[in-house]
């Protein structure tokens, strides 16, 4: 009988500890639609007629924006979305750094310094990095989506992002 009431609080704790939390997965569906947000009201030094996202690592989100921008045609502005190395960063206008590749942005950042190039991570707290926004899942908000800004990294590459994104934002440094 003892046993089986350990057993149940174990469970019972597991289900509703912190650890718990690392279950929680973003959506990639969802976070597409950031990205393309992003992308829509962020403005470039110079215009775009073609978007070319490349994302560095392994991540469903890269299937996800495929499907996405294929639906996208009826804009003056077509989009492509392929795996890209860190050396073929500066050759992207987005470059989303997987949750499994982030050990690699501080590359990315620096092959592309000061150039027009929005670089998203799906790891949050990577602005220190280099990352413009990060995703992350927000605890207070059920587990939903949430993203963070650097301004400061935004502006460095010659970018700004308008008021929507700005005010939707955790800013960080």
């Amino acid at each position: 009988m003892n046993l089986i009431r350990l057993l149940i609080l174990l469970i019972f704790f597991g289900l509703f500890s912190p650890a718990a939390a690392y279950c929680q997965h973003m959506d990639p569906k969802e976070n597409s639609v950031y990205v393309y947000n992003f992308i829509k009201y962020t403005t470039w030094p110079k215009k775009k007629n073609n978007v070319v996202v490349g994302i560095v690592g392994n991540t469903p989100l890269e299937g996800e924006l495929q499907k996405l921008f294929s639906r996208k045609t009826s804009s003056s502005v077509s989009y492509s979305v392929k795996r890209i190395t860190t050396t073929e960063a500066k050759n992207a206008d987005v470059v989303i750094v997987a949750a499994g590749a982030t050990d690699q942005l501080r590359e990315i950042t620096a092959q592309t310094a000061h150039m027009p190039i929005l670089i998203i991570s799906e790891k949050e707290s990577m602005g220190h990095a280099g990352a413009c926004i990060c995703f992350y899942l927000d605890e207070e908000n059920d587990y939903k989506t949430g993203y963070q800004l650097s301004v400061r990294n935004v502006h460095a590459r010659g970018l700004q992002v308008n008021e929507q994104i700005l005010n939707n934002a955790v800013l960080i440094r």
